[in-house]
């Protein structure tokens, strides 16, 4: 039997770290075989706690190796086709999110339910890959080179130009257009990325009124500061594309990997006197443990909330904070501070006249479509499917801003619009593509404002993470939204607005409606904030273990094997959404492994 010991004497630690977790079911000196068979199949090479968008692309990386054996462990459900529809917003399915809230406080969503804002990130196969817009967008240079200001990180691996290799690496580019740039796209990767070939009247209302107000139609992802942006989309054959269906799907039947779903991860066993981590506790049923042994490493994906819940139960985070729950301290480390999430605001939206009824037939039908051929207004996102990318700071050569467009349709009678509330203008009520009112949400791609992530205090282990995001709470996030606000309605003194009758909608903006200009979308702002669900940083990357939680090389300051490889260890927000960087860490942190291990053959103890 194969046990992960670099020292004869941790034969021995091992042996007590069963023997906690089993009681005196391994300790014993004959074993049963039933008991050695129960042994064995809880040992693997490489443990993934996480099956979201990183540990997808992991777990099809490290499986390639037939001699590795690899365990994923994922808390939500196998993904089902009915998500995979692109006209219909998945992150309203409540079974496969994780549906957090942030802290009440008093300089955001003021107005919003319990004065705390949504943020929804994947709990299923595939995590927020299943959930998301599906947009694809890499940020800019700028971002990832800023990573290494003042040596933060202590190596430059990360800069951009050593990163677009990781990018491309997945990548399956289908526009030609955009592929001539072999630089920035390629093709044959397993995530096939291309836009929508719907559209429809106003999505070309909108694009040619964002170039009215000078702003070119380019690829975002060849570092330009300011673009209008018919977006391209994770998408193959007109149907959502997860990390799930690019990179787990195809290979579930490579006998070295197991994947475990509906299943929670408690606790990391961690060795106290070698500093080594040797496994993980998880629930099949709530109460029900059960136990699973790494011999090279454990790798954490799931995501800048859940990493910092399992770290703190684990004994690794900030040593005055787990004392407050009693928890033994391993390693004092920021585990949930830095905490950073996009932000924008509803309250800004424009109707678009006298749009036909919507029937139900008529959607049905179109499901029909989509079902028997891909093709219809469902194989879309309509209007979702343009963005705009403002530069508001000068000399950065980056954008600051997306202006994301997302439609609606509101039911009122003969379709005028009147005194609706922010919370209708903003539900949905059909699939994307039909709508007579667009939402232009704001979003901050680089907020100053920061936050952190703690336990419940009452109930630690199964409740919900505190997350304190202080959204707005530097001055300078809010004025850049309102600025931003600005730009937008000056839309509507373009020819092609104004041709196609479009107006601001009469949202009723209580208790902002006695305000007026810019101390009104002040006001609005603080009200109606919204969080964009892309939290990042609570793991941040770092040089030393007094600011950040992991290596370059992505490994855990003062512990043995264990490594994040998601969305929590970037230090700062790129300007765009996380999705397509959360792949492109997964692809580094499998090289990363690779080049580790493959020459490595004298890293366990054969028992």
């Amino acid at each position: 039997m194969l046990f992960n010991i670099r020292r004869p004497s941790k034969s021995i630690v091992f042996l007590a770290c069963l023997a906690l977790v089993n009681g005196d079911l391994y300790s014993r000196a004959t074993k049963s075989k039933l008991e050695g068979k129960k042994i064995k199949n809880s040992v693997y090479d490489f443990i993934i706690v996480g099956g979201g968008t990183a540990g997808c692309v992991l777990a099809n990386r490290l499986s390639a190796v037939p001699e590795w054996k690899i365990l994923v462990l994922e808390a939500g459900e196998e993904e089902n086709i009915d998500y995979d529809i692109p006209g219909v917003p998945s992150k309203d399915f409540r079974p496969i999110v994780w549906n957090y809230r942030t802290e009440r406080n008093g300089y955001s969503c003021l107005s919003r339910p319990g004065g705390s804002c949504e943020v929804r990130t994947g709990k299923v196969l595939g995590g927020s890959s299943v959930i998301n817009d599906m947009k694809y967008t890499r940020g800019s240079k700028k971002d990832y080179d800023a990573w290494h200001q003042n040596g933060q990180i202590g190596s430059l691996d990360w800069k951009f130009e050593n990163l677009i290799e990781y990018f491309k690496m997945s990548e399956d580019n289908g526009d030609y257009d955009v592929l001539m740039n072999s630089f920035y796209h390629a093709r044959g990767g397993e995530m096939h990325v291309q836009r929508f070939k719907y559209t429809d009247r106003y999505m070309e209302v909108f694009l040619g009124a964002f170039t009215e107000l000078g702003l070119r139609a380019i690829d975002i992802n060849t570092n330009v500061a300011e673009a209008v942006v018919n977006n391209q989309f994770t998408i193959a054959n007109n149907t959502r594309l997860s990390t799930n269906n690019a990179f787990l799907k195809p290979v579930r039947h490579r006998k070295n990997l197991s994947v475990k779903t509906s299943v929670t991860v408690t606790k990391i066993i961690i060795d106290p006197n070698e500093k080594t981590v040797e496994g993980v506790l998880y629930e099949v049923d709530k109460g029900k443990e059960e136990s699973a042994f790494a011999k090279r490493e454990i790798i954490l994906t799931g995501g800048a909330i859940n990493n910092v819940k399992l770290l703190h139960l684990s004994g690794i985070g900030p040593k005055d904070e787990l004392k407050k729950f009693n928890i033994t301290s391993y390693v004092d480390l920021p585990v949930g501070l830095n905490y950073q999430d996009q932000v924008t605001s509803g309250g800004l939206a424009f109707s678009l006249g006298e749009v036909p009824a919507v029937s139900e037939t008529e959607v049905i039908e179109d499901f029909k479509s989509w079902f028997e051929n891909r093709s219809g207004p469902l194989a879309s996102r309509g209007i979702n499917q343009i963005s705009a990318f403002i530069q508001l700071f000068e000399n950065k050569i980056a954008p600051d801003v997306e202006l994301v467009l997302e439609g609606n349709y509101v039911r009122s009678d003969k379709f005028m619009l009147a005194n609706i509330s922010v919370q209708s203008a903003e539900e949905t009520h059909l699939p994307l593509p039909y709508y007579n009112l667009v939402n232009i949400h704001p979003v901050l791609l680089k907020p100053k404002s920061k936050g952190k992530v703690t336990l419940n205090k009452k109930n630690p282990k199964y409740g919900r993470p505190v997350i304190q995001a202080n959204l707005l709470k530097e001055t300078e996030d809010l004025n850049a939204l309102v600025d931003s606000i600005d730009i937008v309605l000056q839309l509507l003194n373009t020819t092609e607005m104004k041709r196609a009758e479009i107006k601001m909608a009469p949202i009723d903006i209580f208790p902002c409606d006695r305000l007026q200009n810019r101390d009104q979308w002040n006001c609005i702002v603080r009200h109606y904030t919204k969080a964009l669900s892309n939290p990042i940083g609570t793991c941040r990357m770092g040089y030393n273990s007094t600011h950040s939680v992991v290596t370059h090389n992505l490994r855990v300051h003062g512990l043995e094997r264990l490594r994040i490889m998601d969305a929590s260890i970037m230090p700062t927000h790129i300007r765009g959404g996380i999705y397509a960087a959360t792949m492109m860490i997964a692809e580094k942190g499998s090289k990363m492994i690779l080049n580790d291990w493959k020459e490595s053959k004298s890293s366990y103890f054969e028992n």
